[in-house]
Formats: C-alpha cells, sequence, structure tokens
C-alpha cells in the first residue's frame, strides 16, 4: 500500500479538526455567566458535564457556584438545586442577599437544601449517600432538575464514611451524569499545593475550574481563575483576573505585577 503524502496527510487532520469543531460547537453547553469565561469556554460548560470548583479559602468558590444557577434560572429558565452540606440554608442565603443576589426572582426555579432540611440527616454513611441520591432523583422526578451543585465534596467525605473513596466517588460521579445535569462541585485546595482533589476527584471529573488568591504587592491581593481542563472544550488553560461587582462576576487578563 503506497504511503500517503504530506500535503494528504495535511488534509487529513485539517478535516478531522474541522469535523471535530463543528461536533464541539454543536454540543450544547450551560453559561456560567461570568462575562468573559464563557468566551474561554467555547460558550460555556457542556451540558451534563461534572465539574470541579476549587479553591482555597476565600476565592468565592461557593458564591460562583451559586451565582451560576441564580443567573441560569433567571435567564434560560433552568431549574437549580444547591446542597449546602456546611452552611445552613439562612447563612447561605444571608451572603447571597449581601452579594447583591435577588434570591427571590429565582426562588421558584433555585432551590437550597442543608442537612436540617435532608431527610436522611440523621444517619451516614453509605445508606445517607443512597438517601441523598433517592431525594435528588425523587426532586428532579417532580419538578426537573437542569443543574446541580454540591458544597462540598469535603462534607460530603466526612458524611459519607467512604470505605474505597476513588471507587465509591467513580459511581457517584457516573450517578450523576446518569441523572442528565449539569454538577457543580466544590472542593478545599490548599494554597500553594498542585493537588486538586482529595481522593483523586481531578481525575474523574469532566471539568476544573481553578479559584486562587494572588498576592500582587506589598498590599494588594488579587482572585484569579482559571479552567484547568474541559472536556469537549478548546480553552486557555490561562489565569484571569476574577472580579465582582454589583452582583455579577466578570474576567480581565491579569493585571498588576507579582509580589516575587
Amino acid at each position: 500500500m503506497p504511503e500517503r503524502s504530506r500535503e494528504e496527510e495535511n488534509f487529513t487532520e485539517d478535516i478531522l479538526s474541522a469535523i471535530e469543531g463543528e461536533v464541539r460547537a454543536a454540543r450544547k453547553r450551560v453559561r456560567t455567566f461570568v462575562s468573559g469565561l464563557d468566551d474561554v469556554l467555547e460558550g460555556g460548560v457542556p451540558k451534563g458535564h461534572v465539574v470541579l470548583i476549587v479553591g482555597s479559602a476565600g476565592t468565592m468558590k461557593s458564591s460562583l457556584a451559586y451565582s451560576i444557577l441564580h443567573r441560569n434560572a433567571l435567564e434560560e429558565g433552568a431549574r437549580g438545586l444547591y446542597l449546602s452540606l456546611e452552611q445552613s440554608r439562612q447563612s447561605l442565603e444571608d451572603h447571597m442577599y449581601g452579594l447583591g443576589l435577588n434570591l427571590q426572582k429565582a426562588s421558584d426555579r433555585v432551590e437550597i437544601w442543608d442537612l436540617g432540611l435532608l431527610r436522611s440527616k440523621l444517619i451516614s454513611g453509605e445508606t445517607w449517600l443512597n438517601l441523598l441520591k433517592k431525594d435528588i432523583a425523587d426532586h428532579k422526578a417532580r419538578n426537573g432538575l437542569d443543574l446541580l451543585a454540591l458544597d462540598s465534596l469535603p462534607a460530603l467525605d466526612i458524611i459519607a464514611k467512604y470505605k474505597d473513596p476513588r471507587e465509591e466517588l467513580f459511581y457517584f460521579f457516573e450517578w450523576l451524569r446518569e441523572l442528565g445535569v449539569t454538577s457543580f462541585l466544590i472542593s478545599e485546595m490548599v494554597e500553594g499545593v498542585a493537588k486538586y482533589s482529595k481522593n483523586d476527584e481531578d481525575f474523574l471529573a469532566d471539568g476544573i475550574i481553578h479559584l486562587k488568591m494572588q498576592l500582587v504587592d506589598d498590599v494588594h491581593v488579587q482572585r484569579r481563575i482559571r479552567a484547568v481542563k474541559m472536556r469537549s472544550t478548546r480553552h486557555s488553560l490561562d489565569f484571569y483576573t476574577l472580579l465582582f461587582e454589583r452582583g455579577r462576576f466578570s474576567i480581565t487578563k491579569v493585571i498588576g505585577k507579582v509580589q516575587e
């Protein structure tokens, strides 16, 4: 069989690249409504993805996750569920109101569950996780569900009491995909440590959004954000400055000189 010329190989590569681009463009996406970030992500997060939102304390992980649900409810009519395994519902609502989000406008489409609202709160371990999954599935069947936020994976780890964390998380992530929702899972990350999760969730997830605090001089600190990975998406790996003003997130190219 004759060898193909370099021109033929290049043509084939171009065709495959074009097909891949059309497939990516055709895939439905969930907008983050972070001004500038959706452009980086070719329009947003692919629907059905399980995405980690990771970062250290104070990087606005919970605020970003809730904002995604809130804005999609207002702009797209999406139904969301925010599971708070750390904060009480009242504490979370007070925080979001303090950021300028009018929760009442989306109250018919975004629900907040905390441990006090979960009927499975009196037990722990595998049974608790199974009941939680049943509660979520029942909620979707009754009300519809497009977006799910879980705050947080470390809290779930404590309550679920995994015997084999990686295997059980693998099946949990698969269950989320089979549920047919787009999921945002919040996790803590130690500043300065290049490890995005405790139990290899970063390998299981379809996407990772990393937030961090960056010292830019002796006085000033900036929040920064980047997409570490997002399957079915061609995106920049660069950090961007994350801004929050008047109840809305946006990104800009990194501004300011980093303190050495």
